[in-house]
């Protein structure tokens, strides 16, 4: 049973996703949620701890800026333990749902921690405005520390570093998934590299644009990297940091590697996953005709979304569809993204025809449960079984039904 720290508050998670293909093909996923601070217990998934970013209390001391010598200046590091819990949460993602597991791969590990220390440089040198975390271009308001000032540069773009970096299987698809978290704890006491690894993982997958790239039926290899910072002009023992960086990639032996049917994620049996979605890059609830997002996560959190890929039909539509709660006995609403109101349509994000997501809208759920958010809308309810079922009209000729049981984890707050 995980306990939060009242004198804790979640910051941020940031998370992106990024699909580099060569010459023979393109695309790209990202996304980003919320994570949580807590008091060194198991954080749930999404963010599994506080959802919607918040204010950390004054801390009590005046706050030291960071402060870093000229080895730590050159010197990649890497907690392998925390790194290995988030690869091997990823795996057991898919392997659970009826994909391949993914075997781990150096050449890939060295070029995530060479980037995760290129962002761990950025976020412990400078506090920035605009940052794209897939990208090691120069930023002019921070360029003392950005492009090739900062001593991981490798290549100003993902596919520019696959490339440096040679990587045998770069035909075949490599992924890029990154997330960023900042914890706080007016006691000092600070959240350990694996725990916060699951937290980051688990809010990968919930976030859709992300959870697409996880899911690709073709990938089989991975590798991840994890390092902690302390954030620039922030008391340093109350303020931790963690740079996330997953990459996988297809193999000449997989990369046709498809599901018959109907894929989902999450699928029948699968538990513990976050109750909520705080946000994601790029966001799926844009507006598509500029402005402010339809909806604002961060505020307003949905539930633990659904993917559907059906990789052999042209297109699908989905209908029909019943998210109960078999615990209380309700329905929950829902929204559906797929290809006909896609917000990023033209775009590399765009979903393909035959994908779609079920989003759980959560706003009359009261599922926070502990301290100033108790009542509020924290998405699903914790430790909850929920029921789906939806049809499937694959081409416009077959009517396929689907339906499956699933278990959130601990309130994501």
């Amino acid at each position: 049973m995980m306990t939060f720290n009242t004198s804790e508050r979640r910051l941020a998670i940031a998370l992106f996703a990024a699909l580099f293909l060569t010459a023979c093909g393109g695309g790209g996923d990202g996304s980003d949620s919320p994570s949580n601070s807590n008091d060194g217990n198991p954080i749930p998934s999404t963010p599994e701890t506080p959802s919607t970013p918040s204010i950390p209390e004054e801390p009590s001391e005046p706050i030291q800026p960071n402060v870093q010598t000229e080895n730590d200046k050159v010197i990649a590091s890497n907690d392998a333990s925390a790194a290995l819990v988030a690869s091997g949460t990823i795996s057991s993602a898919r392997r659970g749902c009826g994909l391949s597991g993914l075997s781990d791969d150096p050449a890939l590990e060295d070029i995530a921690i060479k980037h995760a220390n290129y962002i761990k440089y950025v976020y412990a040198k400078s506090t920035p405005t605009a940052f794209n975390a897939h990208y090691e271009g120069e930023i002019e308001d921070i360029k003392a520390w950005t492009g090739s000032n900062n001593p991981f540069f490798t290549g100003d773009m993902f596919e520019d570093r696959i490339r440096k970096a040679a990587y045998p299987n770069s035909m075949y698809g490599v992924t890029e998934n990154i997330a960023q978290t900042e914890y706080f704890n007016s006691d000092g006491i600070l959240v350990a590299p694996e725990v916060a690894a699951l937290s980051m993982t688990k809010s990968l997958l919930a976030a859709p644009y992300h959870l697409r790239s996880l899911m690709l039926p073709s990938s089989s290899l991975t590798s991840s990297a994890m390092v902690a910072y302390k954030p620039y002009g922030k008391d340093s023992t109350k303020y931790q940091g963690y740079i996330m960086v997953n990459h996988a990639s297809a193999a000449s032996s997989t990369k046709n590697d498809t599901v018959e049917g109907i894929f989902t994620y999450p699928c029948q049996g699968v538990s513990d996953t976050v109750t909520a979605l705080y946000n994601e890059s790029p966001d799926p609830f844009r507006n598509p005709n500029g402005g402010q997002p339809t909806r604002d996560l961060r505020i307003n959190p949905i539930g633990q979304p659904v993917y559907i890929s059906m990789p052999k039909a042209t297109n699908i539509k989905v209908s029909n569809i019943k998210f109960r709660d078999i615990q209380r006995n309700i329905d929950v609403p829902v929204d559906l993204l797929d290809y006909s109101n896609d917000p990023h349509k033209r775009t590399a994000y765009e979903l393909p025809q035959n994908q779609a997501f079920i989003l759980p809208l959560t706003d009359s759920l009261q599922s926070c449960e502990v301290g100033r958010r108790k009542g509020k809308n924290c998405g699903l309810y914790g430790n909850s079984k929920y029921q789906v079922s939806f049809d499937v009209l694959v081409d416009n000729k077959t009517l396929e039904k689907q339906s499956f049981t699933f278990t959130t984890g601990e309130v994501t707050y």
